[in-house]
């Protein structure tokens, strides 16, 4: 039991989660594929371990939300395509990240008008969720 127990500790998926593990270590590899990358060029970038990246890959791993920053900076993709691939994220949280990114993309704004923008948009998010029936649909 020790040896399961510290089996899990160390990132390993048991059971239900395997399946999910599986589907973000065959994404991560083919995009690794698509930008025609080595796995060991992968890790030298993102500075995860090559026998790390080889155990996710295979779905053996489960991939912490700092590796798949880490991978994706490497890779070239946003780090949200990755959580959702790996079940990190609700799906349904992607049009917010999209437009919270769009508002950072902004070369029109300045930062802090960025940050305000940014602000206000999760405040009325927020709103809008606790309130619904206000909410103005047209």
């Amino acid at each position: 039991m020790g040896y399961s127990a510290r089996v899990s500790e160390r990132g390993s998926v048991p059971g239900k989660a395997k399946s999910q593990t599986s589907l973000i270590g065959s994404y991560i590899r083919s995009q690794r594929e698509v930008v025609g990358l080595s796995l060991r060029k992968v890790a030298e970038m993102s500075g995860v371990s090559a026998a790390v990246l080889r155990e996710i890959e295979a779905g053996m791993r489960q991939p912490s939300r700092t590796i798949i920053k880490s991978l994706a900076a490497a890779l070239r993709l946003s780090a949200e395509t990755l959580q959702l691939q790996a079940g990190l994220i609700d799906p349904q949280d992607l049009d917010q990240a999209d437009a919270v990114r769009e508002i950072r993309r902004d070369p029109h704004l300045t930062a802090r008008q960025r940050e305000i923008l940014v602000e206000v948009y999760a405040s009325f998010r927020v709103l809008n969720q606790a309130v619904p029936s206000t909410r103005d649909d047209s």
